[in-house]
């Protein structure tokens, strides 16, 4: 669902009756707004456009085309987060190489499912906004996972760089799968193919807890303690 920040702050803030039927054309909009151009074609004006709304009242709320962006950009991370944190309860024990795997995989459905979003992301790379959310994205995952890890004991004293080098492949691994066309079966591969690689090498600075594995529910606490709130600069 494209630009839901946008849609709360454009609603009737009383909660009028017509509400319902105006988010949902500002969602549609959005959506295509995206699919179509990518983040270029994200302006106040397209999506007045599209919505029918006027570009006076859109100014109401952002003051200009890279904060509607921002607010786009910052659900994903809201969408993102929630899929890892669902990918890694889903786990019985968290180990190195199951962490890995469940954030990668995580990020690939995200991914896989909104489409639309893969041109901002990794496409939108000269953009401030994108630029800006890009880090932050890259830092809070850093930090939870370092969190995470730090928490129950799951590697040796020293490997603090582990977290952001960790991150900083994930994003380089995802910009190659999805910026070419890819089945979802060869992104797949690629994806389990980093996976074995990168767990190869950070189970070296692994305790007997990372390679035996910790609860799920532990790890997931702990890597909440050390991740800055989603939207925080």
């Amino acid at each position: 669902m494209a630009l839901p920040v946008v849609v709360e702050l454009l609603v009737d803030p009383i909660g009028h009756p017509q509400q319902g039927q105006l988010a949902q054309r500002r969602e549609v909009a959005g959506t295509e707004v995206v699919a179509e151009g990518g983040v270029d074609a994200l302006t106040t004006r397209s999506l007045a456009e599209r919505t029918d709304i006027p570009v006076a009242t859109i100014y109401r709320y952002f003051g200009n085309r890279d904060e509607i962006i921002s607010a786009y950009l910052d659900h994903e991370l809201e969408m993102i987060e929630a899929s890892v944190t669902s990918g890694l309860m889903s786990l019985e024990r968290v180990t190195f190489r199951s962490m890995v795997r469940a954030v990668a995989l995580a990020y690939m459905r995200h991914f896989q499912a909104h489409p639309e979003g893969v041109p901002v992301w990794f496409g939108g790379r000269l953009n401030a906004a994108v630029v800006d959310r890009v880090r932050m994205l890259e830092e809070r995952l850093a930090a939870s996972l370092r969190s995470g890890v730090e928490g129950t004991g799951m590697a040796e004293a020293r490997s603090d760089f582990i977290a952001p080098l960790l991150v900083l492949l994930f994003d380089r691994m995802f910009e190659f799968v999805f910026l070419t066309e890819r089945t979802a079966e060869q992104q797949q591969e690629i994806v389990l193919t980093f996976v074995d690689i990168v767990s190869t090498y950070v189970e070296r600075f692994a305790t007997p807890a990372g390679l035996e594995g910790v609860a799920s529910e532990a790890f997931v606490q702990a890597r909440t303690q050390g991740a800055p709130a989603t939207g925080a600069e």
